[in-house]
């Protein structure tokens, strides 16, 4: 890719690929520790949905592991770089989160399901983790609310599983069966349980919908990314469950989740359109076009000093309020000018006739225009016709 250097690719792949193989084997590691994963004993055929849904905590860490790897080769890689540059290093997350194949697949040897190749099967639900994770490492690369969404719902997920873990960490206590997104506490009774199986998941993702969406929209995101900020992290453990499967267990161990899981995606969209739809704050909070340490007030113009004419009129003008002409001047200016027309007027009106100026009537003298006759000519033509308005003048005075 053009302005990208080798060592830049290489800092980005490298760092890509090795924190998505390191997150997926971290959190292999930390499943077979606690018990979530258990994959050295023989399934009995009425214990098959508990085999069903470690095969969706399979598949999402595939996919988790390739987001955080994504979540951190971002930093390698260039603000203004295309989408077609954050497709490569996508790629390279994925073939990285692929690395938990052979570490699903050597414990599952040991494993004895009836009628099913456990390794295969395991490697499969890993291998279509990792590929879904692809697009779910572009995501992350692409869109900061898709990083955030990822991680949030990651790290929730988790909490509740050591929740879920934690009363069976004391000596002499069995190691439970916990399901992915699920709040499974073997001290709650049996119909707790599954309320808590239908209900978890989409709590969960309703709240980081909400969160992310609020923390999107207070970064001043447009309203569809506000509203689609909720999706991202609850898609992953909606494909999980469906790259395992509902079960077909008498008692829904995995299809009640299951279903919850179907709901999950759609109730993060739901709390991050909350967000996006909320109405602002009172007057005054930011948004409402008040002055904040972002946005100072306009600048305003200095007031001017008056005029040399208003200074000989007798002082400045009177103001208004925020220094300009008070309230009804334009007005009162217009009905003054009238007034003093109409009284000159009056006053032309009674003057005689020869003492009019050329003010009162409107009509100023100006001389003809001869613009063929010489100057001289002109200005002997003007002389005989004062002389000729001097006896006219004469003549007309006889007969009054």
């Amino acid at each position: 890719m053009p302005g990208m250097t080798f060592r830049t690719w290489a800092k980005l792949l490298g760092a890509t690929f090795g924190v998505a193989a390191l997150g997926g084997a971290s959190q292999l590691g930390l499943a077979y520790g606690l018990g979530v994963l258990r994959f050295t004993r023989t399934v009995e055929v009425t214990a098959r949905d508990e085999w069903i849904a470690q095969l969706a905590w399979v598949a999402w860490f595939a996919m988790t592991a390739a987001a955080i790897g994504a979540a951190v080769g971002r930093s390698q890689l260039p603000k203004r770089a295309p989408a077609g540059a954050r497709f490569v290093p996508a790629v390279v997350a994925g073939f990285g989160a692929a690395a938990i194949l052979p570490l699903t697949m050597q414990p599952a040897r040991g494993l004895v399901v009836p009628g099913v190749d456990p390794v295969f099967v395991v490697g499969a639900c890993a291998a279509l983790g990792a590929a879904v994770g692809i697009f779910a490492a572009y995501a992350v690369l692409l869109s900061a609310v898709a990083r955030w969404s990822v991680l949030t719902l990651t790290v929730a997920t988790w909490l509740v599983a050591l929740a879920s873990v934690a009363p069976s960490l004391r000596q002499g206590q069995e190691l439970p069966s916990a399901r992915l997104g699920v709040l499974d506490l073997s001290v709650l009774p049996d119909k707790v349980t599954d309320q808590a199986a239908l209900f978890t998941m989409p709590a969960l993702a309703l709240l980081c919908g909400l969160t992310i969406g609020l923390i999107a929209r207070g970064r001043g995101l447009s309203t569809p990314a506000i509203a689609l900020a909720g999706l991202p992290g609850p898609a992953l453990l909606t494909i999980a469950y469906l790259i395992a499967g509902p079960g077909a267990g008498a008692d829904r161990y995995q299809e009640v989740p299951y279903w919850a899981a179907m709901t999950a995606a759609g109730a993060g969209v739901f709390g991050s359109v909350l967000a996006a739809v909320l109405r602002r704050g009172p007057a005054g909070a930011p948004g409402d076009g008040s002055p904040t340490a972002a946005r100072p007030p306009l600048p305003r113009r200095d007031a001017q000093p008056d005029s040399a004419i208003a200074q000989a009129a007798g002082g400045p003008a009177p103001s208004g309020p925020a220094g300009g002409p008070p309230p009804g001047a334009g007005a009162a200016q217009a009905i003054t000018g009238r007034a003093s027309v109409a009284a000159r007027a009056a006053a032309a009106a009674q003057r005689p006739e020869h003492e009019l100026r050329p003010s009162d009537t409107g009509v100023l003298p100006s001389p003809s225009f001869d613009g063929f006759t010489p100057q001289q000519g002109r200005q002997q033509q003007q002389q005989q016709q004062g002389k000729g308005g001097e006896l006219t003048d004469w003549v007309s005075g006889l007969g009054r």
